[in-house]
């Protein structure tokens, strides 16, 4: 028996679910992180728990976020050069 489960979750707003069990934490931990969608996509929430077995005791924990995320655009470099990192043209 394993000693910690990783569960997301991707609930859309008709109701329907979609559930991804994970071996490992970390990797689960990743996948969740990286999820952002794209803008024009519809409005989702994603949950993830961590499930830590200890003996007969179960810990939890959850994390969610809404689906996408939009972020700002205002403090964002004007491009990237490989090597050297993010670029920011002058502007009149």
């Amino acid at each position: 028996m394993r000693d910690h489960l990783g569960v997301l979750l991707m609930e859309e707003k008709s109701g329907e679910v979609a559930v991804q069990l994970f071996a490992e934490i970390p990797s689960a931990v990743v996948a969740f992180d990286n999820l952002a969608g794209k803008p024009g996509d519809p409005e989702r929430r994603a949950t993830f728990l961590e499930l830590h077995f200890d003996g007969g005791e179960l810990r939890v924990r959850g994390y969610s976020k809404m689906l996408p995320v939009i972020e700002s655009t205002k403090n964002r470099p004007d491009g990237v050069v490989l090597g050297e990192g993010p670029v920011t043209f002058d502007k009149p």
